[in-house]
């Protein structure tokens, strides 16, 4: 009789790991409800696509998108990003509040941590001085619909130099801020929480899985009232557009997404 060669020893033992790691992920999906193997989800078109015009917001003429670099890609990751300037026109270009900056970040699949403000701008030494939840109201889709939009709305202390001329931060001296405002798109629907991103992404109503986070910075020093203005007319301006380059849920599942609570709005 022929002995088998002990070199066949490893790969069956890496055999029987793989089918034993195989059986627990399709027992795991089972009794948590989840899909852990999603199917990569495609943009409509590209992100690059969305209009230079979005109502009265404009990319003015010599305006780029910003490019990252493979470093700062590598901490993103994603490829899938779009990150540009836009003028509110009926605002003369000085004047605070009139340019915002677009944020989109895109995960076809295999779900990575969202990447906020939260993190970024605590990272470059601002301080956070305000986090609450915004409901815009009357913001249109796609779809033609219109209805409220729940975002987490952001402002941070104004950096000013210390004696080495270095940036500070400083606490309670104005009222004017840096402010943001981010929002995500996962499988379809809206949450305003990272966390949320992750409860919607695994459940098991979709072979699908993808998240978008978009976000709105106000590129000047604002008050809060004039910061939540912007906000909500740019999303007024640009949701239907960004919703065109983004995946159609509707189109690529049958079934409606699971509801999720969002926070009230402040």
């Amino acid at each position: 009789m022929i002995k088998p060669s002990k070199n066949l020893l490893p790969v069956a033992i890496a055999a029987a790991m793989f089918f034993v790691g195989y059986a627990a992920l399709i027992w795991a999906e089972s009794a948590f409800d989840l899909v852990l193997l999603k199917t990569r989800t495609p943009l409509q078109q590209p992100l690059t696509d969305l209009p230079r015009t979005l109502g009265e917001f404009h990319m003015r003429r010599g305006w780029a998108n910003q490019k990252l670099s493979s470093e700062v890609i590598g901490v993103l990751g994603t490829h899938h990003y779009l990150i540009r300037r836009y003028w509110y026109k009926p605002m003369g270009m000085t004047r605070p509040g009139a340019v915002v900056r677009l944020n989109i970040n895109y995960y076809p699949t295999n779900f990575a941590s969202p990447h906020v403000p939260n993190v970024c701008w605590e990272g470059a030494g601002l301080v956070l001085q305000h986090d609450t939840y915004l409901t815009l109201h009357h913001i249109p889709h796609a779809d033609g619909k219109t209805g409220n939009l729940t975002v987490r709305f952001l402002s941070f202390a104004l950096p000013q130099a210390d004696t080495t001329g270095l940036p500070i931060a400083t606490v309670g001296q104005s009222n004017l801020f840096l402010n943001t405002a981010y929002v995500f798109q996962v499988d379809g629907r809206y949450v305003p929480n990272p966390a949320q991103v992750s409860e919607l992404f695994w459940r098991k109503h979709s072979k699908y899985g993808y998240d978008a986070k978009i976000e709105i910075d106000v590129l000047s020093p604002t008050s809060r009232k004039l910061a939540r203005k912007q906000i909500a007319r740019f999303f007024r301006s640009a949701l239907p557009a960004i919703e065109r380059c983004l995946p159609n849920w509707k189109k690529l599942n049958a079934k409606a997404a699971v509801p999720v609570k969002t926070p009230a709005g402040n």
